[in-house]
């Protein structure tokens, strides 16, 4: 009986254990040995409440060992990075800075990548090329660069375009009006086949603005399909010229209080928006569907804000991956506890480790998962079926045990 009762129980616990709602393949495995896989925004929206209930299969579906590793974006870009000459840096007080960086290659270029000290700058910038340091053409433009804030590393990586071009010498111009120069470290190319990977990475949200004329506030709902991972949130703002803000992060929380149900603001943090700041919101650590940003505006006009930008730190897998075998990735188990693998308890890694990719990811609903449906059917049947035996075991013990009373005592 005791044997049956286990049966049951372990072939019910397995009908729960592996509702996994997303997957993807993995690619870009040439060689076997250690990978680096970047985990997309997209795939984030159904592992960050979890991250512990992630899981590679191979194709025999037999679970492959990984760890969450802090081993990520500066080293994995500076593993691919071509260091190109800095020839000059120069200042012009309160007004630009500039450095001009040589092409040593010769190679036509549709990118440079800077590598920049830590800041909370927001910078305007443009580009020019020139075959002789004398004349110089104009490339690009006034275009921001923002986002300059690692909470892992001392400085970040940033690859911006241009338009091709072959020339020799490249100047990149700042302008230092409303903000003190940034410090460029480096300036080169990444390798062919490299992939620059952004410190923070946007997300895509539902964002609503609206003003609340009657409280003298404006309030920017935040919302994702899922709760998601939010480590930082960047503002430009078009007007005024000179504003000071004070503003505040609200999470809704549900409560229940007798037959009431109501929803209640929780503040989790406080900031200031100003025309001489970055207006960067670093170092959050929100993980929700919903959130909403609200500022006082007090007298003044409403700020016209042109966008709010959400961004999440990179999340890197560490894994043993073989050339000739196929990945997948699932997660989105809220249920499944965090595996103990081997992997976690590694202390040496090689200098360069490949970083692999994830395709586009497929949600495993109902529709999409049938041979799930199939295979979760057949075991509520078995389920039922045990059931049945157990109820009818236990009718036949008590008639047995009814009719050895009813025998007369001699």
């Amino acid at each position: 009986m005791k044997i049956i009762k286990l049966l049951l129980l372990l072939i019910c616990s397995n009908a729960l254990a592996q509702q996994f709602t997303a997957s993807s393949k993995l690619s870009g495995v040439t060689a076997d040995g250690l990978h680096l896989l970047r985990l997309s925004p997209e795939f984030r929206l159904y592992s960050d409440s979890n991250p512990g209930g992630i899981r590679i299969y191979d194709s025999k579906n037999k679970e492959v060992p990984y760890t969450i590793t802090s081993k990520g974006n500066a080293n994995i870009i500076a593993n691919g990075f071509t260091n190109y000459p800095i020839l000059a840096k120069n200042k012009v007080a309160d007004t630009s800075s500039s450095v001009i960086i040589e092409n040593i290659s010769g190679n036509k270029l549709s990118e440079i990548t800077l590598a920049i000290a830590n800041t909370d700058a927001t910078k305007t910038y443009s580009i020019s090329g020139s075959n002789d340091m004398k004349e110089w053409f104009g490339l690009v433009n006034n275009q921001t660069i923002d986002n300059l804030y690692s909470s892992k590393d001392i400085m970040v990586y940033k690859t911006v375009s241009l338009p091709l071009n072959t020339y020799r010498y490249l100047k990149v111009d700042f302008n230092d009006k409303k903000t003190l120069p940034v410090n460029i470290l480096a300036a080169g190319i990444l390798k062919s086949g490299e992939v620059p990977q952004p410190v923070f990475e946007t997300l895509s949200p539902k964002i609503k603005i609206t003003e609340i004329t009657s409280e003298k506030k404006t309030r920017i709902t935040v919302n994702f399909d899922e709760p998601i991972l939010v480590n930082q949130i960047a503002f430009t703002i078009k007007e005024p010229a000179y504003f000071k803000r004070n503003a505040r992060i609200l999470i809704p929380e549900i409560v229940k209080r007798k037959r009431k149900i109501s929803t209640v603001l929780n503040e989790y943090t406080s900031f200031e928006l100003s025309s001489s700041g970055s207006n960067s919101i670093v170092d959050l650590s929100i993980l929700e569907n919903e959130f909403i940003i609200e500022i006082d505006n007090n007298d003044n006009q409403p700020l016209v804000i042109s966008s709010v930008k959400i961004y999440q730190a990179p999340v890197h897998l560490l894994t043993y991956l073989k050339k000739d075998e196929s990945y997948t990735i699932k997660a989105g188990n809220d249920e499944l506890a965090a595996a103990n693998y081997d992997i976690e308890d590694l202390d040496k890694l090689p200098k360069d480790i490949p970083l692999i990719t994830m395709q586009p990811v497929q949600k495993l609903t109902a529709a999409k998962s049938s041979e799930s449906s199939k295979s979760n059917s057949w075991i509520m049947w078995v389920c039922i079926i045990a059931g049945a035996l157990i109820v009818l075991y236990f009718c036949v013990s008590m008639v047995k045990d009814m009719k050895n009373k009813e025998k007369p005592q001699i």
